[in-house]
């Protein structure tokens, strides 16, 4: 397995000064944050958010900036101080740490949180789509086909003898030579990854894993690998663009703000008026959305039951 990138480690954040802003260009405000929710917290109640990104590297700064702007928002809705925690997964530490909020991109862990009582206050709208990608280099003059094998298979420490050809995209499923290169094992793009090839394939091929999206795309860019990558549309957005194939999409329900079992109805209807109100449309360009909507449970439901099924 190859790792392209380190775990992050937890980052706590009281509401950001403009001290933070100011200097965020040339210092992480991840220890400004963390000092400032050590203090003594402000005259008031307080309340937590949990940020569970996933397996997407992103830039820390901007990151920062989406995650106060909608602790801001929140703060505003409820009259109570909140103060926001980002992890690569939240499940050990809400038990650890209870929260009141949390803003939660993959949504299998969102499915988990609703089936423990959580509340649904509001569904982020994509703006590419949402969901899993099969990404491929462009085939040299062949607009129908994409280029796999060959010897940059070996930078992934497959061996192989074939030469790198064009194939058709209907037989790139049953293709010898095809390579998925995917996000960490066991994730769930790796999962919903292995469930969309094998609706077309009777077997999985080669997979190698790295650690997140971020390093299938950048992989593929330098070294021109001819494999298949496996990322979701807020990535693979940017592959199309530069003139890349996308191969195939598998659809998947989209960011979610939680409310805890423990948070008053009054308290969810107030967070969920704040998003969905044209006064968020700040709070969404920090977060990347389009807008939101009060969504409904089932659809996550549904989609463990799809990924669970034979």
């Amino acid at each position: 397995m190859l790792l392209f990138a380190t775990q992050r480690r937890a980052r706590t954040h009281a509401p950001l000064s403009g001290l933070c802003r100011a200097v965020a260009a040339v210092l992480s405000c991840a220890a400004l944050g963390a000092a400032a929710h050590a203090a003594p917290a402000a005259a008031g109640a307080t309340q937590l958010l949990r940020v569970q990104n996933g397996l997407v590297q992103e830039n820390e700064v901007a990151a920062a900036n989406g995650a106060q702007a909608l602790a801001d928002a929140i703060t505003k809705a409820t009259g109570k101080r909140t103060l926001w925690m980002a992890h690569d997964a939240i499940g050990a530490t809400l038990a650890a740490q209870p929260a009141e909020y949390a803003f939660v991109k993959p949504p299998s862990a969102s499915a988990k949180l609703l089936a423990k009582g959580w509340h649904l206050v509001a569904v982020a709208q994509a703006p590419h789509g949402f969901g899993v990608d099969f990404i491929a280099q462009p085939c040299p003059g062949h607009a129908a086909g994409v280029l796999l094998g060959g010897p940059t298979l070996s930078t992934l420490g497959v061996a192989t003898d074939a030469p790198a050809k064009c194939v058709s995209l209907r037989d790139v499923w049953t293709e010898p030579g095809a390579v998925l290169l995917a996000p960490a094992k066991g994730s769930l793009v790796d999962k919903v990854a292995a469930k969309l090839w094998l609706q077309h394939a009777s077997k999985l091929p080669p997979t190698v894993h790295v650690q997140y999206q971020n390093a299938v795309t950048d992989f593929m860019r330098v070294t021109h690998a001819a494999v298949i990558g496996v990322v979701t549309p807020l990535v693979s957005a940017q592959w199309r663009a530069a003139g890349g194939v996308v191969l195939a999409h598998q659809e998947m329900p989209f960011w979610t703000v939680l409310a805890a079992p423990s948070v008053g109805a009054d308290q969810v209807g107030k967070v969920r008026a704040a998003l969905l109100s044209p006064d968020a449309r700040p709070m969404d360009r920090a977060l990347h959305v389009s807008g939101w909507v009060a969504g409904d449970p089932q659809v996550y439901a549904d989609f463990m039951h799809w990924l669970a099924a034979r």
